[in-house]
């Protein structure tokens, strides 16, 4: 898991003018869920592994989430999930990069409502979106929270028509993150 942060890392920072300048925050703490509610059955987990990467000198936003890594309630949804749906194998990561639009004083303790744009790739598509959500500063950390919808045909999820009444066309997701800067 080190060496993919430091992966990440080396790629988000690769071809930055001023290194020296960089304000680099690492996840701490991570949490995506997903929940998808229909007539005959509700479908959630949650990936608690992923560590997002954010620069606070130019706003650039990087997150991984490994697919195997979201948990369900049930063994059997999580197979489903893996092997039939987001086809785990094949597409092993969901990852979002983007750029905050929002400057920002880092030094200063804050709440802030900010909104991000960037490319989500998820099962191979990858689609430019723009998130609304929440900054907090709080004593030289970041905390960062959003709620969102995911079109599963976007992305080219398909749901057999048989199970439509058990998976929702639309997943909403929740992201929170507590990032601290990256000593050297």
């Amino acid at each position: 898991m080190k060496n993919s942060i430091k992966k990440i890392i080396s790629l988000f920072l690769f071809g930055m003018p001023f290194l020296f300048s960089a304000q680099i925050y690492i996840g701490q703490k991570c949490n995506i869920s997903f929940f998808s509610r229909t007539p005959l059955e509700d479908i959630d987990a949650t990936n608690t592994n992923t560590k997002p990467v954010f620069n606070s000198k130019n706003g650039m936003f990087v997150i991984k989430a490994s697919q195997t890594d979201f948990n369900f309630k049930s063994g059997l949804m999580q197979t489903h999930y893996n092997e039939n749906y987001v086809e785990s194998e094949k597409y092993p990561s969901v990852t979002f990069s983007g750029k905050l639009n929002e400057v920002l004083d880092y030094t200063k303790n804050g709440k802030y409502d900010v909104t991000i744009s960037g490319n989500l790739d998820l099962h191979g598509v990858s689609l430019f979106r723009t998130v609304a959500g929440k900054i907090e500063v709080r004593d030289e950390k970041i905390i960062m929270e959003s709620k969102f919808d995911i079109k599963v045909a976007d992305h080219k999820i398909l749901i057999p028509t048989i199970l439509y009444q058990k998976i929702a066309e639309i997943i909403h997701v929740n992201f929170s993150a507590e990032l601290v800067l990256k000593k050297n």
